[in-house]
């Protein structure tokens, strides 16, 4: 493909967390869609996405993969110092799981037919909470962050379900140590990405009990973000990025159906400095588990959508980590859909009129959001 852009920086580091959609950007360096814009790119392996955060923040990453919700708290000064960052798109949607212990599960009668369901899932568990009363500590479940959509999915299903803050103890463990802790007991369950929730299953170690997607489905899960800095004193270089990234989740839409580019992107991932898979016993038929809806490409899936940012704020507003409007001018500042807009024309990719949506009511083509308890969310709630 012909060069779009004259970056102003060709010599680059971008950071990613080992997990199934770290896909993009793997298939951007593997498939030189970095170099066929002039981009000479080093991707490098972090344990934590407080890593990720940190790195971007100080400048030893040029840029990287982020939980959808870390461009936003870090604006904001959440859980470290303030530092403007922005997102232009969104890599992926859905690949969130909650996975419960196999031994927690034997205490209480779920109908395994039932699974994965968020209501009878949560429903089973809140009624077994209510008869073991006695439990001498809170079930103690995991998220990757407390600034990411596993987080605040995690207490989505809790809440749905009536099971209150009291009865459960929510840390954060890196996504790699996941199954490992599961295995120890150290944990009853967790949220994460794949493929660590199918990993525990095929283990023996926990079940899955319902996807993410099942909560809210349709919803950013992984985006490219950069400094605000970067963004700025960089355009060229920035939007370069952004066309290879968006060249990548568009040869990702039909990986999961195409059993060439499955196999290839399994041998890929599977590199010991992407995500080490080949002793895993994760195979390249089992990569994408059918369970856990995984997508990386679609106009309304990478559109960095404001509506979804202030969904996010009303998260940390309800969980006490801030406070103020959900209209918060930030949001101007970090999803920038003009953009991806930019980007996805030059593809010729088609992309929506609007920054903003009502979230919820499921689009007209099927392609907005879903909550599972049916709730509607806009901006000027």
């Amino acid at each position: 493909m012909t060069r779009l852009y004259q970056a102003e920086q060709q010599t680059l580091t971008l950071g990613f967390v080992p997990l199934l959609d770290a896909a993009p950007l793997i298939v951007a360096k593997e498939l030189g869609l970095f170099a066929a814009q002039g981009l000479d790119v080093t991707l490098q392996r972090e344990a934590s996405w407080a890593s990720i955060r940190d790195k971007v923040a100080f400048g030893v990453l040029d840029g990287a993969q982020m939980i959808a919700p870390l461009p936003l708290a870090s604006s904001l000064g959440l859980g470290a110092a303030a530092v403007p960052m922005t997102t232009a798109l969104v890599l992926s949607s859905g690949g969130n799981a909650i996975t419960l212990s196999t031994p927690l599960l034997q205490q209480f009668d779920l109908d395994t037919a039932l699974l994965p369901c968020p209501l009878a899932s949560g429903k089973a568990l809140q009624q077994y909470l209510q008869q073991v009363p006695q439990r001498q500590q809170p079930l103690r479940l995991a998220t990757v962050s407390p600034y990411s959509c596993h987080h605040y999915q995690l207490h989505y299903w809790l809440s749905t379900a009536g099971i209150s803050a009291r009865q459960v103890e929510v840390i954060g463990v890196a996504p790699a140590a996941m199954a490992a802790q599961l295995e120890s007991g150290a944990i009853d369950g967790f949220c994460v990405g794949e493929p660590w929730s199918s990993l525990a299953q095929l283990s023996g170690h926990g079940r899955i009990v319902t996807s993410c997607d099942q909560l809210w489905h349709n919803w950013q899960e992984k985006v490219f973000a950069v400094t605000t800095e970067f963004a700025n004193s960089k355009p060229q270089c920035h939007l370069a990025l952004l066309t290879a990234l968006l060249q990548a989740c568009h040869w990702l839409h039909d990986v999961q159906s195409n059993s060439d580019k499955t196999v290839q992107l399994w041998h890929w991932l599977a590199q010991p400095q992407y995500l080490a898979l080949a002793d895993s016993g994760l195979t390249s038929s089992r990569l994408f588990n059918p369970v856990i809806p995984q997508a990386f490409f679609g106009a309304a899936l990478n559109m960095p959508w404001r509506s979804q940012g202030a969904f996010m704020l009303q998260q940390m507003r309800q969980l006490q980590q801030w406070q103020g409007p959900l209209n918060h001018p930030l949001l101007q500042q970090v999803y920038r859909p003009d953009l991806y807009r930019q980007v996805a024309a030059n593809l010729g990719f088609s992309t929506p009129a609007t920054d903003s949506r009502l979230e919820g009511d499921g689009g007209l083509n099927g392609d907005g959001s879903r909550f599972s308890d049916g709730m509607l969310f806009g901006m000027q709630a």
